[in-house]
């Protein structure tokens, strides 16, 4: 598989290689993604960083003079002021003595690449840090059961987005019923208006979910299992019931208003607040990509990147936001008997089968405006927190509840049997270019590369460029993708 292990240790041999190797460059591919996603992940070494010719290639430094090259003050030790990137993630792990400080000595007993030296050993490259799936299944409790779920409890948010933009990005005004491009996000505003209180204890109410959030995500970068660790036993605000958030509890607090970053920073604070270090804005959520098809990403869980408003499966280590309070983000659907789908949760009505085939996104907003199905006329395309509120996690593929709703089938860029992306009517923009160009879809298959090998999961949420050929265009990308109609129910 394509898929590329993106676990960094962040041990002082391997991060420093990376600096000497990489010099001014961009820092290396942490995974399979679309060009403005690559932009996302790329930023410039910084000063005093060895340019690649400063060395021999292929030529690994010695202990001394990697400390060489990071000790500024010259005392022969490294205080963690003076390490930047993946290594400053870890530095308490390899300060073995915790006085502030990493030594020659804790230099050459952190393990090297290949297990060389001292310590344990890395890890193989592509040797995936997250469990199997099979292992996550063995652990879950099969007594434990939800909460009841009442009726409406399952409050959807509005994603923020107040604006309507035509397919080239530019920003639309008076938009009435019947032109080209009505029925965005912009024109309905669906959801409840997002609120919060910030507690002034490190801690923020949602006002709407009642879900109590950490302002902060934790200081340093964390694997999957061990963010579970981290959560149960964080006390915050005088609570000590802390927990790790589920993917769609922390995609209830996303904010498209601005977009990068898509979180409101009064309330919910990043790592890394100018957004150059992209793996720092990603937030672990618990759940596990639980899908087990021969042609699946494994061995990966759903995160939030918080700077591109995306959700995606990956590996490697992440931040954790931590939030308490009821369940939130579960489904009760009703099957109506008349090809409509009723989630009692949220108040939505679906139409229990898709559009049949694909489009681009003007078409899509049109194909939903003037839908008459199953007697109703009020259909409207969804916004990306209500087309999210329909996928299912639990490793069901394709990643929707098929004993309520049809879904077609396509064969995907590789040929295999796959299920569609589906249109939002949420539009997104890139920091790359200049105006709303893309507008979000949700992955009910896979969340595929160029080539058709499953990326980011079923589950995933990403964007494209709204028309074929459009200012925008980026290789990965169907434009063409698949409509399931929403209306509320009154």
């Amino acid at each position: 598989m394509k898929y590329q292990s993106i676990t960094k240790v962040g041990l002082l041999v391997i991060t420093l290689a990376l600096f000497t190797a990489c010099g001014s460059g961009s820092k290396q591919k942490k995974d399979q993604v679309s060009e403005p996603e690559q932009t996302e992940r790329q930023h410039a070494g910084g000063d005093g960083k060895p340019q690649q010719g400063d060395r021999p290639q292929g030529e690994r430094p010695n202990v001394a003079d990697m400390m060489a090259e990071m000790d500024t003050n010259k005392d022969g030790k490294l205080a963690e002021s003076e390490v930047k990137g993946p290594l400053k993630n870890d530095f308490s792990k390899i300060d073995t003595n915790a006085d502030g400080f990493i030594t020659e000595a804790e230099f050459n007993e952190a393990p090297k690449p290949n297990g060389e030296g001292g310590g344990e050993g890395r890890p193989p490259r592509n040797d995936k840090q997250l469990p199997t799936v099979a292992e996550v299944l063995a652990k879950m409790d099969p007594n434990k059961t939800p909460q009841h779920i009442s009726e409406n409890n399952y409050v959807l948010t509005a994603t923020g987005q107040t604006h309507t933009y035509d397919a080239y990005g530019k920003t639309l005004t008076g938009l009435q019923i019947g032109d080209a491009y009505y029925g965005q996000d912009g024109n309905y505003q669906a959801g409840e208006k997002m609120s919060y209180t910030d507690n002034g204890d490190g801690t923020v109410t949602d006002n709407v979910t009642g879900l109590m959030w950490a302002q902060d995500q934790s200081e340093q970068s964390k694997g999957w299992e061990e963010s579970f660790t981290y959560t149960d036993s964080l006390t915050l605000g005088g609570y000590s019931d802390w927990r790790m958030p589920t993917i769609k509890e922390l995609w209830s607090i996303r904010d498209q208003s601005v977009g990068w970053p898509y979180v409101n920073t009064d309330y919910f604070h990043l790592v890394s607040e100018d957004g150059k270090e992209q793996r720092e804005q990603h937030t672990w959520s618990s759940n596990f990509y639980l899908v087990n098809t021969p042609e699946a990403n494994t061995r990966v869980a759903f995160i939030v990147n918080d700077w591109t408003g995306h959700i995606k499966a990956l590996d490697g280590r992440r931040y954790v936001r931590a939030v308490r309070g009821g369940v939130y983000g579960v489904n009760n659907f009703k099957d109506n008997g008349n090809q409509t789908v009723t989630d009692n949760a949220t108040g939505l009505m679906w139409a229990k089968n898709d559009s049949g085939k694909g489009m681009n996104w003007e078409a899509a907003l049109a194909y939903a405006e003037n839908a008459d199905y199953a007697g109703y006329s009020d259909w409207r395309l969804p916004n990306v927190k209500e087309l999210q509120s329909i996928v299912e996690y639990t490793g069901a593929f394709p990643a929707i509840d098929t004993t309520m709703f049809n879904i077609s089938k396509i064969t995907n860029e590789a040929g295999h049997t796959d299920y569609p992306y589906f249109w939002t009517s949420t539009s997104a923009g890139s920091e790359r270019v200049s105006g709303m160009y893309f507008a979000d879809y949700v992955a009910f298959g896979y969340a595929v590369d160029h080539d058709g090998e499953d990326i980011h999961g079923a589950g995933a949420v990403r964007f494209d460029t709204k028309i074929k050929d459009g200012p925008a265009i980026e290789n990965e990308e169907r434009i063409n993708n698949y409509v399931r109609l929403v209306r509320n129910v009154k």
